[in-house]
């Protein structure tokens, strides 16, 4: 059954990663958290919020998203970190408001540096699970992706205020047919907190 593979690899991901932060924060103890969050092997954590009204491509129904987004970053260089992320959405829409889990994964990379603020720009893809189709006329399974640009800020040592604005497509891709595959454009802002461990 197609949703329950779904699930069983969102699982999996989940508990890889997991096992990957438990031994990037063995590897690290007695050393000093990250003070940047996109230091070459730093990790973060992070924790956001998000809201996305539904900018284009209106199908039945206008969506508007809200929702939370923990994740956890790695640094793969200086100013290049590896982003994973579990948001919880819930998505208001024609009908009965669907609740959605999603899994995403990507990459943030900084494009200026200045004092205690860093822009940067980034991008995810990834899979998703509702409790009801979404949007109307769709299918509960999705497909994401996610893309925006945003700032850091240093407010402690290893504390950061994170902004982005960022577009999330949500579709099925088309693999139950054409006349099932309605999508949700939207676009809005992501205020969170990024902290070094």
């Amino acid at each position: 059954m197609p949703h329950a593979v779904t699930i069983a690899h969102v699982r999996a991901a989940v508990i890889v990663f997991a096992l990957l932060g438990v031994r990037g924060v063995a590897a690290q103890r007695g050393a000093a958290p990250a003070t940047d969050p996109f230091a070459d092997r730093g990790w973060h954590l992070e924790l956001a919020s998000h809201y996305a009204p539904e900018a284009w491509n209106y199908n039945v129904s206008r969506e508007e998203m809200f929702g939370i987004a923990p994740g956890l970053s790695y640094g793969l260089s200086d100013g290049l970190v590896f982003t994973i992320a579990g948001p919880l959405y819930v998505i208001e829409q024609r009908g009965v408001d669907a609740c959605l889990l999603g899994l995403n994964f990507g990459v943030r990379s900084r494009i200026l540096r200045r004092g205690r603020l860093s822009a940067f720009v980034e991008f995810q893809v990834g899979l998703s699970e509702a409790d009801t189709t979404t949007p109307p006329g769709g299918t509960r399974f999705n497909y994401l992706a996610l893309g925006g640009g945003g700032a850091t800020l240093r407010i402690a040592p290893a504390l950061h205020l994170v902004g982005t604005l960022r577009w999330i497509h949500v579709s099925n891709g088309g693999r139950e047919g054409r006349s099932r595959n309605p999508d949700i454009e939207a676009v809005g802002p992501q205020f969170g907190v990024l902290i070094g461990f």
